[in-house]
């Protein structure tokens, strides 16, 4: 037998930390509240083939308190999103069916969804493989690195293991670009592959994420005309977005896209300035928690010496002009939120490591006065203190991962979910009035939830009595509604020794005024009973 080289060996050692940073303790903490909002209207999909917002004792909405908007009125068909990550949940959801444990229910709803993520940054990898010319050490050094950086990117890593459609976008947008690139840019696909594949990964994009629609079938679209109008392409190559457009058409009307979008722009208000600030928060977080800077500096360096291969060049160009065309485009969202943007993640990763590998490649003929080993060499240290001062922000965040895996957050459902199962025979029996992640108790219990953030069903809420009321300080608006229950009943109060957050955990790790508590790495215990999460139980009259 062979020894195995070293860049095997520093492949499997690569993919082990991707994989432990990734699946380590997949099933903390329990959903929060997208991720349970995921995995309800996965569960109206197993009960009624589609995600319907009525149920027989739950209403599953948080689209704002007009149910009008965000429900199509014929079917009670949830339209504020489209559906995939919905369907994509379902194996999981049945998998989860066969345990009465809580985290091994979150660990079964998303393990799909974290292989996804997993495989999607595969596809990344391969998009961009083709530059090498099939040099297989050039190609094992290339992914191996592209794992390690991946696996330094916490804000990637976080969002890959969410049980909601951030992961999915991060696998299909990997396809999309591979099989633009295949056809574009490494002439190894022909047009009848080109069209068809990237018209099916549009459309399941539209049907992922609907925003990164307009985006992947305008920027790519966009370069193909450019094509065409310099004579370097056939007017066949837009093909795939005539298609891609033709069958999104009856799901823009379905889903009123326009109609709700309009309504959030009316709502939410943006213009210029709102633009240009939205932008600058999408760069800030870039810059602190992503590969921005590093990907600048390697597309300074290397556009500035005209240095690499075309197809290097052309790569490169294509992943930058897209990434730069997508954080504008998605700056026009009123809402800039992070998990928006996941998709730059590995986009900028490609981008900086194809740019160092060309650096490195070309130092030898840059710096003519060196030996090649001297000057690969040196090049290398210049690549690696890159990637030190560029991410050292970061290392705060890692620091924090590796102790997140080490000893696993639990948030404050963590806490009230457990307890209210602990404390009653049958918790599918109960009424829980709730202001917050109010789907995570549906799921879990199986009880009949009201109340809620969006107070879409606040008519017929007010006239239920709760056995349960578990308040959320930190959502003043509906924690209002849950007053007059505690005034109107007897109840008992429990605190439970864990601060009352705004939520049980998001992935995001870059504050907003939309996301006022970025992702947290540590339990918040504590013994203050202003800052604990109380739970209040009816007692019988």
């Amino acid at each position: 037998m062979t020894r195995p080289r070293s860049e095997v060996l520093l492949l499997a050692a690569a993919l082990a930390l991707f994989a432990t940073l990734l699946f380590k303790h997949l099933s903390y903490p329990l959903f929060w509240s997208d991720e349970a909002d995921t995995a309800m209207f996965g569960t109206r999909v197993l009960e009624y083939g589609y995600p319907r917002v009525h149920g027989p004792r739950n209403v599953v909405y948080q689209f704002g308190n007009n149910v009008a908007q965000g429900v199509d009125e014929a079917t009670d068909a949830y339209i504020g999103t489209t559906w995939g990550h919905f369907y994509f949940a379902v194996p999981g959801l049945l998998a989860a069916l066969g345990s009465d444990d809580f985290y091994a229910k979150t660990f079964r709803v998303r393990l799909p969804f974290a292989l996804a993520g997993a495989l999607g940054v595969a596809v990344w990898v391969a998009a961009v493989l083709p530059v090498f010319g099939g040099d297989r050490r050039r190609v094992l050094l290339f992914t191996a690195t592209f794992f390690i950086l991946a696996s330094i990117s916490v804000s990637l890593i976080l969002h890959l293991r969410e049980a909601r459609y951030y992961p999915l976008l991060v696998l299909l947008s990997g396809i999309a670009l591979r099989e633009h690139l295949r056809y574009t840019v490494f002439s190894a696909s022909g047009p009848w592959r080109y069209t068809w594949a990237l018209a099916a990964t549009l459309f399941l994009i539209f049907n992922t994420f609907y925003s990164a629609w307009f985006a992947f079938a305008g920027l790519l679209g966009a370069e193909r005309a450019l094509a065409i109008w310099r004579g370097r392409a056939p007017w066949s190559d837009l093909a795939p977005f005539v298609l891609s457009a033709l069958s999104v058409a009856p799901l823009l009307v379905f889903f009123e896209t326009f109609q709700i979008a309009a309504g959030f722009a009316s709502d939410l208000g943006l213009g210029v300035k709102g633009w240009l600030s939205n932008l600058t928060q999408i760069a800030t977080h870039l810059m602190r928690h992503e590969f921005l800077a590093a990907a600048l500096l390697g597309r300074l360096a290397v556009v500035g010496m005209r240095v690499g291969s075309l197809e290097q060049r052309r790569t490169a160009a294509l992943l930058a002009g897209f990434g730069l065309g997508y954080a504008a485009l998605g700056a026009l969202n009123p809402l800039p939120l992070e998990r928006y943007f996941v998709v730059l993640s590995p986009l900028l990763i490609a981008l900086f490591l194809l740019d160092a590998f060309v650096w490195v490649q070309s130092a030898p003929s840059l710096l003519p006065r060196l030996s090649t080993r001297s000057a690969s060499r040196f090049a290398l240290i210049l690549v690696l203190a890159v990637v030190g001062v560029t991410r050292w922000p970061a290392v705060a965040d890692v620091e924090a991962r590796v102790a997140e895996i080490t000893t696993p957050y639990r948030g404050p459902l963590d806490f009230a979910i457990p307890h209210i199962a602990s404390g009653h025979v049958d918790p599918a029996s109960l009424t829980i009035a709730t202001n917050y992640e109010e789907q995570a108790f549906m799921y879990y219990l199986g009880s009949r939830v009201i109340v809620g953030v969006s107070l879409n069903n606040l008519r017929r809420d007010r006239e239920a009595v709760p056995d349960v009321v578990v308040p959320r300080r930190r959502w003043p608006r509906s924690l209002r509604e849950l007053k007059p229950f505690l005034r109107r009943g007897t109840y008992r109060r429990e605190r439970l020794p864990v601060v009352d957050l705004h939520f049980n955990n998001v992935p995001s790790l870059s504050a907003s005024r939309f996301v006022p508590e970025p992702h947290r790495f540590h339990t918040a215990r504590t013994d203050d009973d202003a800052e604990m999460l109380a739970v209040y139980w009816r007692e019988d009259p």
